[in-house]
């Protein structure tokens, strides 16, 4: 009986002893350490958005706590509504999963475009890593060297739909250009050839492009730029006039403005909707981080593509305005289309 006490005793104290021994406070590990980060792209594999989209996912893992595995996905289709749709709808919302998309997407919800399943101001905008100023151009060797110099003088340039179209007809409508637009050419490279070949006198072009693809046409001067289409002047091209310069009514001004926004959006990054807020503003912080890193910068500026960063609550912004444009404003614009 007395052996029975001890043993109970004994095995009493051992157990306070353990209660009593110090706990050691695990550090929770990064919610990323170890994950995969998917990057879904609104273009095929060696577009414009597919360069950025690469050159991002290089550098930026290295700024999110727990630096995940970046990889891209291209989702090209439907001016970019498939991307939109699948990251909008179907792509993980836990911070996994991010969106490059087409500058456009804002103006398809506007326009309720066959396939919209999205809604822009739900996104969560991360940030802009360039914007996509968009412009005509004509071949040195062309004698017009203004937009002015355009409405005495019919000036032919190729156009493939969109905005390659839009813009022009609304210039021939407010300010009396005679742009005569060449239609049929769906890409770009074909556009460009044909302006070499003297096929067409001009063309529809950015300033990204141009500047990875055909920088010697800009440095060496075998092009005119004519107008820039955006809310203001690119510091590439100061001396080019933006196309909210030449309205000249207040109507024509919402007009141009409303089609000017979106290469105000440009190259820019978003999270599905419902992504915790902490998540976000992570994604936000590293993407800022990013945007600074001198290798990522070093990485832009050898390819040659433009960084012109914006932040969150400017994209906000921009989409609000485009979103809210108003009735008269909007059956304007789809006119041109």
């Amino acid at each position: 009986m007395q052996s029975r006490m001890v043993g109970v005793a004994l095995g009493a104290a051992m157990l306070a002893s353990v209660g009593q021994a110090p706990v050691c406070a695990q550090t929770p590990q990064p919610f990323y350490k170890g994950k995969t980060m998917t990057l879904y792209v609104s273009g095929p594999p060696g577009s414009g958005y597919d360069l950025y989209a690469r050159l991002f996912a290089r550098r930026f893992s290295s700024h999110l706590p727990g630096a995940p595995t970046v990889i891209v996905s291209n989702v090209p289709g439907a001016a970019g509504i498939f991307c939109a749709n699948q990251v909008y709808n179907i792509a993980a919302k836990d911070g996994t999963a991010l969106g490059l998309i087409r500058q456009s997407i804002a103006e398809e919800q506007v326009f309720q475009t066959d396939g919209v399943r999205y809604d822009v101001l739900k996104f969560n905008w991360i940030g802009r890593i360039a914007s996509n100023v968009e412009m005509t151009y004509v071949w040195h060797t062309v004698p017009v060297k203004t937009i002015d110099d355009v409405k005495t003088r019919e000036t032919i340039i190729a156009a493939g739909g969109g905005s390659t179209e839009t813009f022009p007809a609304v210039l021939n409508s407010i300010i009396g250009t005679r742009f005569k637009l060449v239609k049929g050419y769906y890409a770009t490279p074909p556009a460009e050839l044909a302006v070499e070949r003297g096929e067409v006198e001009g063309s529809f072009g950015s300033v990204s492009t141009m500047l990875t693809t055909h920088r010697d046409w800009m440095e060496n001067k075998l092009i005119t730029i004519l107008v820039q289409y955006a809310l203001a002047r690119h510091s590439v091209l100061p001396d080019v006039p933006a196309v909210v310069e030449l309205a000249k009514t207040s109507e024509d001004r919402s007009l141009v403005e409303f089609l000017a926004n979106a290469s105000a959006i440009g190259r820019s990054i978003v999270a599905p909707p419902d992504v915790p807020a902490a998540r976000v503003a992570e994604l936000r912080d590293a993407f800022d981080a990013t945007m600074k890193d001198p290798e990522f910068v070093d990485d832009m500026r050898r390819t040659g593509a433009d960084l012109s960063p914006a932040t969150a609550e400017e994209l906000r912004t921009v989409i609000a305005n485009t979103v809210g444009v108003s009735a008269a404003t909007r059956a304007r614009a789809e006119a041109f289309r």
